[in-house]
């Protein structure tokens, strides 16, 4: 009984994964990874509100691949992940994050750094009074 009621759900599920289109089924995986994680570390009102966007957003993936817009589908799915690859590919260059290592190498750049100005006088504010220096006398000569 229980392998039947198995069986019958993951048939039933996959008629249903059938129906929709690829570049909605990839974003529904996608999302379902994000999902999990997020349940892994216990934030459960992000991926209930990942939940109902991923739903919402993947019905109307959906909706468009059904009425012929099948390309304009994928270049909204496609899109994202190719600038996150991007970005993220820019940040390790930047910061010197090498993959194939486990420590951050931090490029030294080629300017010397600056030299430490003297300490300038502070100026005053004009509304409060300051005491002019008074300059020294020499002792009279004789």
């Amino acid at each position: 009984m229980i392998i039947y009621t198995i069986f019958h759900f993951i048939s039933f599920h996959s008629v249903m994964l059938e129906k929709i289109c690829p570049p909605a089924l990839l974003y529904l995986a996608f999302s379902m990874i994000q999902i999990v994680i997020d349940l892994f570390q216990g934030d459960y009102q992000t991926s209930l509100l990942k939940f109902i966007i991923m739903f919402i957003f993947t019905a109307i993936l959906n909706i468009l691949c059904l009425n012929g817009y099948t390309k304009i589908v994928w270049f909204i799915v496609i899109i994202p992940i190719i600038l996150l690859t991007y970005i993220s590919s820019v940040l390790f260059y930047v910061f010197g994050v090498n993959p194939d290592k486990s420590h951050i190498h931090i490029k030294q750049s080629a300017q010397q750094p600056p030299q430490q100005q003297p300490q300038q006088p502070q100026q005053h504010s004009s509304n409060t009074p300051t005491a002019q220096p008074q300059p020294q006398q020499q002792p009279p000569q004789k």
